[in-house]
């Protein structure tokens, strides 16, 4: 049953705590920042990584969004098993692939070598951004829990500006590799924190794991046939096509129409990148404010709509392209905020959260996946970034379609 906001009472928004604890939250969020960093380190260096492999366009999207590959596979299937082993193992589990991914990843020879690298990193993706959201959720209390999730749903878009920030002076400075060491440096010192954060001492009522817990064959059957998670999932999906596709070739995008050079190009990249934690938090605030996440969902997607096509045609002129990314960026960081808040509450009980988180790991997987190849190819095939105006429609038509679903769905 859902309220008037679209918030189902009973089954997972039925948990509760005594208190916040915003430290593990803080903790959580800090080692998700780092899967995002570790996606935002490639696009600013892929003229220096395509340079000494000798990598074509396509080949060089592949790299950026092989990253996704493990997740778009086995999203769903890395929640289950969030459900079984407890979210605070697949939490270290993923920080401790990004620790190994950043040292092989540093001194990789090959570029088939870096991409294997890659997909092995991907492990993390799908570890934490499974499990981060389940102990949000499990740390905060009914009231915070949305503003908490809007809160870590900016990983991504933080840890990629931040990525895009260092990336062009470490890499003139130290070479592309240096952001791979600082990767493994960090995600080491969020291993740390996470595992000294998330205590029992420090955390008293956090959920018990039985040691001898088999997988919940009943959960899963239980988590699956629900319809809005399907609805959510595929609403991420065409969200992360469309805006990874933008944000993995912008500084590319902007050097080719623009004449920018490398740290410029970099730099307001990272601005735009950044732009969309603004949505993320104006997210969680807003279903805070019991404003339904169907709105939220509509609302982005024609925001999407409307500026991405702007962005690629012609006749706009180059001074108003960066605004209208900026702006196409911040406006549907809602979505991600909308998704994680609807798994979070259309899970079947507390315990299956990690489950449900699953379904928006695998959407944002297989968009990131697609998105920067995808771009590629439509770009190379009708020969210039103005002539695939047209295709930047595509994904939000189907977005509003979902968003009209799930009025019918939460307004029930």
């Amino acid at each position: 049953m859902s309220g008037a906001d679209g918030t189902r009472q009973g089954g997972a928004a039925g948990a509760a705590v005594a208190r916040t604890r915003w430290g593990v939250v803080a903790v959580t969020i800090f080692a998700s920042v780092f899967v995002g960093y570790a996606v935002g380190k490639v696009p600013p260096t892929i003229g220096l990584i395509s340079d000494e492999f000798a990598l074509e366009r396509v080949t060089a999207g592949w790299l950026a969004s092989i990253f996704f590959a493990f997740g778009a596979g086995f999203g769903v299937l890395t929640g289950m098993t969030g459900a079984r082993v407890g979210a605070r193992a697949l939490l270290l589990t993923g920080t401790l692939v990004l620790v190994l991914s950043g040292v092989a990843g540093a001194l990789a020879t090959s570029a088939a070598m870096l991409l294997a690298v890659r997909v092995f990193e991907g492990i993390s993706f799908a570890a934490i951004v499974s499990s981060a959201p389940k102990i949000t959720f499990d740390a905060t209390r009914p009231e915070d829990r949305n503003l908490a999730l809007g809160i870590w749903s900016g990983y991504m878009p933080g840890g990629m500006a931040l990525a895009m920030v260092v990336a062009p002076f470490l890499a003139e400075a130290l070479g592309w590799r240096s952001l791979w060491w600082l990767c493994a440096g960090a995600a080491l010192l969020a291993t740390v924190l996470v595992s000294a954060g998330t205590t029992r001492r420090r955390w008293p009522e956090q959920p018990r794991r039985d040691a001898d817990a088999r997988f919940d064959w009943v959960g899963a059957r239980a988590t699956v046939p629900v319809g809005a998670l399907w609805l959510y999932g595929g609403a991420f999906l065409l969200f992360t096509i469309q805006w990874f596709a933008i944000a993995a070739w912008l500084p590319t995008f902007l050097t080719e129409t623009q004449g920018r050079g490398p740290i410029g190009a970099a730099l307001f990249s990272a601005l735009v990148v950044g732009m969309n934690v603004t949505g993320n938090l104006a997210g969680g605030w807003l279903m805070q404010r019991r404003v339904p996440r169907f709105v939220l969902v509509g609302a982005a997607n024609v925001i999407m709509a409307v500026t991405g096509a702007l962005i690629l045609a012609g006749f706009v002129p180059d001074d108003a392209k960066i605004p209208l990314a900026m702006l196409f960026s911040g406006c549907s960081g809602v979505l991600p905020a909308a998704a994680y808040g609807g798994a979070a509450t259309h899970a079947p009980k507390p315990e299956l959260v990690a489950m449900a988180n699953g379904f928006m790991v695998q959407g944002a997987a297989i968009g990131m996946l697609l998105g920067p190849p995808l771009m590629a190819v439509v770009v190379g095939g009708f020969g210039s970034w103005e002539a695939a105006w047209w295709c930047m429609l595509i994904c939000p038509a189907i977005g509003l379609a979902i968003a009209a679903r799930l009025y019918g769905i939460e307004r029930r």
